[in-house]
């Protein structure tokens, strides 16, 4: 067994605690935050267990929620398009404003996948990190 290759992220965002959550939790607003998200389906509301087919432009996943702890913590797994894949998100309490953390935790599957996963990789999760930061901002703006 390959060991979890584990990168976390910080930032703020000016909104309640509880407004963050919601954004992050509803599946019909999930592709106004998740870069490069076209889609999520079903719109119905997310438990622990439950999967979400993710579509993007040229692929689409199946995400099953590993975590949910309203209203600070919510995670995936990506059942099929990055197998041993995991994203957390951790809210905090920060003044006026929310501390969201991402932990991406990806398990290869082998030898091969690793080398794939490191040297091939077309996934930046800084940019995907900075990118939903954004949009969640402006999404608690409105």
């Amino acid at each position: 067994m390959l060991r979890p290759v584990a990168t976390t992220f910080a930032a703020r965002v000016a909104a309640p605690l509880e407004k963050v959550f919601a954004l992050l939790t509803d599946p019909a607003r999930i592709p106004q935050w998740l870069p490069g998200c076209r889609d999520v389906s079903p719109h119905t509301p997310i438990v622990k267990g439950s999967r979400l087919t993710v579509r993007f432009p040229k692929t689409s996943t199946t995400f099953e929620i590993v975590e949910l702890t309203p209203p600070t913590g919510f995670g995936w797994a990506d059942r099929e398009g990055r197998p041993g894949s995991q994203t957390y998100f951790k809210l905090e309490f920060g003044g006026s404003m929310t501390v969201v953390t991402m932990k991406d935790v990806w398990t290869p599957q082998s030898l091969g996948h690793l080398l794939r996963g490191r040297f091939l990789s077309r996934r930046n999760t800084r940019r995907m990190f900075e990118g939903m930061i954004d949009n969640l901002r402006n999404l608690a703006m409105k």
